[in-house]
This record gives structure tokens, sequence and C-alpha cells, in this order.
């Protein structure tokens, strides 16, 4: 099974990349989501020397922008208590966190959100309450539950990214793309209309595997004629998103049912977000997650790719060495089964 490693705010350095590959990441995933281009360009020419430097065959995943806002502050990870008021600012990629408040990559928060709205971080793990709009660049919320804020995590707010900004964000990644030419680069499906412009402004001049990424309610719907288009080469299960675009109860028999339908027109299907979160914190890995990773092998996928696993969390290797250790029991029960 294929592993992709996120490569995040806790794992830029060469000696945290070069653990990273050396316990078993098949693949390095970048993001443009956030932050300028060119850091991320910087960020990528980092992991590109170190395989070099390991003859190694891992790859390089690149991740188009996608609708996925996420925070540019606090300066260091905080944890907010229940029931805590904040101030969530509006922030621009060049803007200097001079505070502790909470800053968000979105221009005009206010005109985004309305009264108690309810809202969430990181997939979910912290949901916040929209209790007061100052201003259209500054709201105030109320944490409905305990967690730790850091920035890169991701808000989930509804924004409209069929105009030209999007647009003009995508067409301006994919031009730098030429000078570190990844095997992988990774669309987000928004729409019929916006990745069809996407598609015209991907003249690469080599030519690197396609990765559809399946996120949103309209990218599910969608899920039939995305698998028949020949311009995508595999299919990306964004569970992290899908768990916050649809019910979540509906979630697992989705996964389930996607597999069998991106299967059935043969491409590649990857499995993203919250597989083995809990070796974040704990040494044995949650029984949840071994279980989940399990069924992702057993269902028939053919590769994961680890989020907040290796982007945030401060061992890695540790995470990689676990996949590694249940994909290769589940692929052992396949195989012992005919399955």
């Amino acid at each position: 099974m294929f592993i992709i490693a996120t490569v995040g705010i806790n794992n830029f350095s060469e000696d945290k990349i070069r653990k990273i590959i050396l316990a078993g990441a098949d693949a390095l995933r970048y993001s443009f989501s956030y932050g300028p281009t060119e850091n991320t360009i910087d960020r990528i020419k980092i992991g590109m020397k170190v395989i070099d430097e390991l003859n190694s065959s891992a790859k390089i995943i690149v991740n188009l922008p996608s609708n996925q806002i996420r925070l540019a502050g606090p300066l260091q990870p905080r944890t907010v208590m229940e029931n805590e008021e904040l101030i969530l600012h509006s922030a621009y990629h060049d803007q200097p966190m001079v505070d502790d408040h909470v800053y968000v990559h979105i221009p005009e928060l206010g005109n985004q959100v309305y009264i108690n709205q309810i809202t969430s971080i990181d997939h979910g793990k912290i949901a916040l309450q929209i209790t007061e709009i100052i201003n259209d660049k500054t709201v105030k919320v109320k944490a409905l539950n305990e967690g730790i804020l850091q920035s890169t995590l991701s808000i989930h707010i509804a924004q409209n990214t069929e105009n030209e900004a999007y647009i003009n964000r995508c067409q301006e990644v994919l031009a730098k793309l030429e000078e570190i030419s990844p095997e992988y680069v990774a669309i987000p499906f928004i729409s019929p209309a916006v990745n069809e412009k996407i598609k015209q402004l991907s003249n690469f001049s080599w030519r690197p595997k396609i990765i559809a990424r399946i996120e949103s309610r309209l990218a599910k719907e969608n899920l039939e004629a995305i698998c028949q288009d020949d311009f995508y080469d595999l299919v990306l299960l964004n569970r992290g998103k899908l768990g916050l675009d649809m019910p979540f109860e509906r979630l697992g028999i989705f996964q389930k049912d996607a597999i069998k339908t991106i299967k059935k027109y043969k491409k590649p299907v990857i499995i993203s977000s919250q597989i083995l979160e809990g070796t974040i914190y704990n040494y044995i890995p949650l029984r949840s997650d071994i279980s989940d990773l399990t069924n992702i092998v057993l269902d028939g996928a053919d590769g994961i790719m680890l989020c907040n696993e290796t982007a945030l969390g401060t061992r890695p290797a540790y995470t990689l060495s676990v996949a590694r250790k249940i994909i290769l029991e589940a692929e052992k029960y396949k195989k012992s089964h005919g399955l």
C-alpha cells in the first residue's frame, strides 16, 4: 500500500524529512493551501534534496489550494477552554502576527458568517459559535469545548471559490510547479465549471499523475463523472472535509461505496485524514484507529495519506512505523483468505 506523509509545521527540516522517508513514506505531500507560494516551493526543494541524498524512490505530491481556510495565528499553540470567548480576525498571508489573537486566512471574515453559526476547527475537534460580528474583518466566538489552537489548523467556513481570485491563485501555483516538476498534483474538485478552468490551466511541460480530491458534497455527487474523466489518474477521499459537508453518520458507508465505485473504473483510490491520529499522543494506537486502517486495506484502497499525524505530530516516523505494521498484517489476512 502507498503511504503518503504530509510535510507540515513540525517537519520542514531535513532531519525530520529524512526520518519520515526512512520510516517508510512512499511520498511526501505539500499543500499550497496556505502561506506564500514561494515558501512552499522552497520547502519542497528541501524534501527533494533529502530524497536525492538518500537515493530514495519517494515521490513528491503537491496539493493545489482548496476552499479550506486555515488559522494564521496564534503565534504559539494555546489551549482554549469550554465557554471561553475569542476574537477572530481576518489575516493575509504576508501579515505579521504580533499578539496571541486568533487570525484566519480569509478576507472580510465578518461578511462570511452569521450570528449563532456553529463552525469548527481541525475537522470538528473544536466547535465555535459566532456570538458577535464586530466589523467586516473581526468576529467574537464562544468555544463549545476544550481544545488546542495553533496556526495552520483548518477552520470550516463556507466560501465562494467560483471566483477569479481563486482561479488566479491556482494559476499562480501551476505556473511555479515547473520549477520542481512533482510526480503528482492533487486538485480539489470544486465544481464542474471551476475544475474545467483548472484543467485548461494545467498545461504541464512534464506529465505528472493527477489526483482528484473528493472533499465536498458536490464532489461526492459527481464521483462517477470524475472517475470517468481521463484527466484524473487517481482519486482521493478527503474524509476530514467530507465529514463536515455531509451527515457524519453516513461517512463510513460512503467510503465503502466510493471505494467500490472508484475501483470499478480501475483507478487507484487513496483515503485521507484522521487515520492514525491517536499516535500523535499515544504510544499504542487507538483501537478504533487500528480497526479503521485494517478495514481501509480490506476494502481495497490503494493508499493512505497521513495528515496531522505527520504534519503536526512530533514523532511522524513512529506513526509511519505503526501504519506499516497494521497494513502488513491486513494484507497478510487478505492474501490468506483470497480477498
